[in-house]
């Protein structure tokens, strides 16, 4: 408090102003992400430039309610900066691949606007109202970043810019609300409003800065993801398969079982009924691998229609339940998709610990080459595996 109950200001500082320079400082942003990622970033970018214009246009439409229209201009005004809020929730939620509801986000700047209308000759409660929502807003947005954020720099980055918002701004609603006096209005160069004014410009360029890590890391794990796995059946590829089977087997303790398999016929499916159809056959039995084979089994396309699959922990009885499970699930799923039977041929081996994988692959495809001149839709084991 200044003197005989006036409010403390900061009389050299001009709100106006700040809320200009945090508009300016919106437009920039979002045309330097519009430059360098473009206006059609789709994800957790996309919305970060939706509440970049939410800001803007918010402070935009508040600097304007000072001359002209003021009940219009303030009520877009609120709503605007309450959807900006909710997209910074939505950017979040993007990044970090968790869903969030739809009507929490589109439901609270719509009431903020119909309350913002009804209470408008109540300045204290409306100013109140509307700094506490946003809050809340702002600390679901820290929420879910701060939680469970571990290690990764950009979360904390992010997060802790969006939790020191949303404690001003829920400062901001508990004062005018419950000490009028000391806060008088928003426009006032009142200590708290200086202070938040400032720390969103800065938190503009942090979480601007914050996102654009966390979506160089989504890019980043593309890339491996794309180098690993095949396109089309989405098992990894041959190089990454080799790379982790070879470190399992020169980790183990203990035995595994290598399969080799290749589906029958598939050259004449190509030929008589057209690569496309082909494509499909390799995509399903893809999936029927996925579907039956364990979260610790190495699964990869060997090549063509060659698949391999590196089995640890598989006892006798087990590998036999497998294999005939992988036969009949391939023949029906290829009859129910595409009107006809697919099945596979097979080579199977005990691999010990200390043998390398290439012996393993030699040793296994020479029991596919036994189960193909036996007439194929077979597996075909060496000693030890059943």
């Amino acid at each position: 408090m200044g003197g005989r109950g006036r409010p403390l200001c900061w009389p050299a500082m001009d709100v106006i102003t700040l809320l200009s320079a945090v508009l300016v400082n919106a437009l920039l942003m979002l045309l330097a992400l519009a430059v360098s990622v473009g206006i059609r970033a789709r994800g957790g970018l996309q919305a970060w430039q939706l509440m970049l214009l939410g800001q803007a246009l918010g402070f935009g439409l508040l600097i304007a309610a000072t001359q002209v229209w003021p009940l219009v201009m303030a009520t877009l005004g609120v709503m605007a900066l309450s959807g900006s809020a909710s997209a910074m929730v939505l950017t979040s939620a993007r990044f970090l691949s968790q869903p969030v509801p739809r009507r929490g986000l589109w439901l609270p700047p719509l009431l903020l606007g119909i309350v913002h209308v009804f209470l408008f000759p109540d300045l204290k409660q409306t100013t109140g109202v509307t700094n506490l929502t946003i809050s809340l807003q702002i600390g679901w947005a820290s929420w879910l970043l701060l939680n469970g954020a571990g290690r990764v720099r950009w979360r904390w980055l992010c997060g802790v810019a969006a939790l020191a918002n949303a404690v001003l701004t829920f400062a901001r609603g508990v004062l005018v609300l419950g000490w009028p006096e000391i806060y008088p209005r928003f426009l006032v160069p009142h200590p708290i409003n200086i202070s938040h004014l400032m720390l969103l410009n800065a938190s503009l360029v942090l979480g601007t800065m914050g996102f654009l890590l966390a979506h160089r890391d989504a890019a980043e794990q593309a890339l491996v993801r794309l180098a690993s796995l095949d396109t089309l059946t989405g098992l990894l590829n041959r190089r990454e398969w080799m790379q982790r089977a070879g470190r399992a087997l020169g980790t183990a303790s203990e035995g595994a079982v290598l399969l080799m398999l290749d589906l029958d016929h598939f050259k004449r499916i190509n030929d008589e009924r057209g690569h496309p159809v082909g494509d499909e056959v390799l995509k399903l039995a893809g999936e029927v691998l996925r579907g039956e084979l364990r979260a610790t089994d190495l699964i990869g396309r060997y090549g063509g229609e060659e698949f391999c699959l590196l089995l640890r922990h598989c006892d006798p009885e087990a590998f036999g339940r497998l294999d005939a499970r992988l036969h009949q699930a391939l023949r029906r799923r290829c009859e129910a998709s595409l009107g006809f039977a697919v099945d596979f041929s097979a080579g199977a081996v005990r691999v010990p610990p200390g043998e390398t994988l290439s012996s393993a692959i030699q040793r296994a495809d020479d029991q596919l080459y036994r189960a193909k001149h036996a007439g194929r839709a077979q597996t075909c084991c060496a000693p030890g595996v059943l």
